[in-house]
């Protein structure tokens, strides 16, 4: 980063050199140059279109100041960064920059004669962009500062990955703890004496094997989810049967079902494919009506494939708990539960979902989840035809 500073610097000082002589006559009057007279006397080499094709491949926002602070280039992405419409170049940059932050920044150089860096955030569009903001003093031999070189670098995309990366440690580092520390409690129990309680033995080590089943599930999404996002696993699409799926994900869950009298049903019709591939259609299926049945203490669960408009559409449908409004845009997120105290008793990893969203959008599919609280949630995929 710094050497491409550098460089962008060095293109910078050999374009201004051809315009010195201009600024030691506009450094000698009084009052500030109108913008129609500084334009029109500028020497050719510094219109912003030509300084917009020499620097049209660098994206981040850049101004030039001389050393009374006025304009003499701003490229097209200084000007997004201040939600400006006019031309700036001939203006006092007081006339121009609204943010303190950058204000504050441009003074800080000038008065310190060195190069000063600083992170701020402006608003757009009621969004947050965060600024990474280097102002470097280009000084002459006399020790006076001849120009000062603004860069602007939009930092958001790496500010929001920092955000994902730190609420995912924290979030990986959560639901490790649990299951870790009652595997730890309970076999130093067992080491303390409880070994001899054959009774109570064979319980801790029951909560032990548990709690390890809980570790290696998670350990397992994690892993699937990662392969997913880095695209390890690929796939591989081709007409499928749905009957023979839906039938194949129920039969798993027949048991666990009818435990709580919840009826497993489908609305598929009669020789329906889906062009899809195969292991994950199932696993995708598989995490919708576990999680299905999971939340739902008395009804039905069922699943449809039925046409809309332009797409086909494959739904499972539970007549459950529900989930409130202001949560359904967030779920699909990793580690992301409703009620984590319920999802952590039944199982839960929080990456279920997560792992679902990403493999319907791998298959180029939408993921819709529409729910009313205490009238049970209906998760729709959505494949466009064709």
């Amino acid at each position: 980063m710094e050497l491409y500073y550098f460089l962008v610097l060095i293109l910078l000082c050999l374009i201004i050199a051809l315009m010195m002589w201009k600024i030691k006559i506009l450094s000698k009057k009084e009052s500030f140059p109108k913008k129609e007279e500084t334009m029109a006397s500028y020497p050719q080499i510094i219109t912003p279109e030509n300084f917009e094709t020499i620097l049209k491949s660098i994206s981040d926002g850049i101004i030039i100041l001389d050393p009374r602070g006025i304009i003499l280039f701003a490229n097209r992405s200084f000007k997004e960064f201040i939600k400006i419409e006019d031309t700036p170049e001939g203006k006092h940059f007081m006339e121009v920059i609204r943010n303190i932050d950058l204000l504050n920044l441009l003074r800080a150089a000038m008065i310190k004669m060195e190069e000063v860096k600083e992170e701020f955030i402006i608003r757009k569009g009621g969004e947050e962009i965060f600024i990474f903001a280097k102002a470097m003093p280009v000084i002459g031999q006399d020790g006076i500062i001849k120009f000062l070189i603004v860069f602007l670098n939009n930092i958001t995309k790496l500010k929001k990955l920092e955000t994902v990366r730190r609420d995912f440690v924290a979030n990986v580092s959560h639901e490790l703890k649990t299951p870790v520390t009652a595997i730890k409690g309970y076999a130093e129990t067992l080491l303390d004496g409880a070994i001899e309680d054959r009774e109570n033995a064979k319980k801790f080590l029951e909560i032990i094997k548990n709690q390890s089943d809980r570790l290696n599930a998670l350990v397992d999404d994690l892993l699937m989810l990662s392969r997913i996002e880095f695209g390890d696993i690929k796939i591989e699409k081709e007409n499928i049967s749905l009957d023979e799926i839906i039938n194949s994900v129920f039969q798993i869950f027949k048991d666990k079902a009818e435990k709580k009298s919840i009826s497993l049903k489908k609305d598929i019709p009669e020789n329906a494919f889906i062009y899809a591939d195969k292991n994950r259609i199932l696993q995708i299926m598989i995490n919708l009506v576990d999680n299905a049945i999971k939340f739902t203490e008395k009804g039905f669960v069922m699943v449809r494939f039925y046409k809309k408009n332009s797409s086909q559409v494959l739904s499972v449908e539970d007549t459950g708990i529900g989930i409130p409004k202001e949560h359904l845009h967030r779920i699909g997120e990793r580690f992301y539960r409703v009620d984590r105290a319920r999802s952590r008793q039944l199982g839960g990893t929080g990456l279920g979902l997560a792992i679902v969203k990403h493999l319907i959008l791998a298959h180029g599919w939408q993921l819709n989840i529409e729910s009313e609280v205490n009238r049970g949630t209906k998760v729709n995929i959505i494949i466009p035809e064709g």
